[in-house]
């Protein structure tokens, strides 16, 4: 059952991986460089594919497959390193809340149609998520 506390949060972190709200993410190259074979000139404006990677099949076994209990589940949604997002502790507490809560209140919801998305690349979301809730 969704329910389960280890449950929502490892499902809190295939939410993350599966449709990370932040998609990109801009460096400046700070030293000439190469990357992915190819090379980059110190001042170089970098845009990093953070939903990209989080679907890389070297990482993710199956990574278009939406699965809750995947594991590892080493995802890049807050970033990495001295670039981490300050706030991602308090992110996964309000979604582990807010998911178990909705699922106790309503256990048998279901889509009631298609969602449709917001229309932005950066900060992705959904405008609609018609639901039936029961």
């Amino acid at each position: 059952m969704l329910a389960e506390p280890a449950l929502i949060e490892s499902a809190v972190e295939e939410c993350l991986r599966f449709e990370s709200s932040n998609q990109l993410g801009n460096r400046m190259a700070t030293v000439d460089t190469e990357i992915g074979g190819l090379p980059v000139a110190a001042g170089t404006p970098v845009t990093l594919c953070i939903g990209a990677a989080n679907r890389d099949p070297e990482q993710f076994p199956d990574p278009d497959r939406f699965d809750i209990r995947r594991e590892p589940n080493r995802h890049l949604a807050f970033g990495f390193g001295i670039h981490q997002c300050a706030g991602l502790s308090l992110a996964r507490l309000e979604a582990r809340v807010a998911i178990g809560r909705f699922v106790q209140r309503f256990p048998s919801y279901r889509l009631d149609g298609e969602p449709t998305r917001g229309g932005r690349v950066r900060f992705r979301g959904f405008a609609e998520v018609p639901l039936l809730c029961r």
